[in-house]
């Protein structure tokens, strides 16, 4: 299981897409009901 990572759990990848999240236009306020923590990036989300 070289590079996978065994530890990997729901509240793990829920930090991971929100760390990766790119803000919106017009919005300021993070999280919110409309956008949630942003745009989703998964390129950025995942770890190295």
């Amino acid at each position: 299981m070289q590079g996978n990572d065994v530890f990997l759990y729901g509240e793990k990848v829920k930090a991971y897409l929100r760390r990766g999240a790119k803000p919106v236009r017009g919005e300021n306020v993070y999280p919110n009901e409309r956008v949630g923590y942003g745009a989703l990036c998964v390129e950025d989300s995942l770890p190295g």
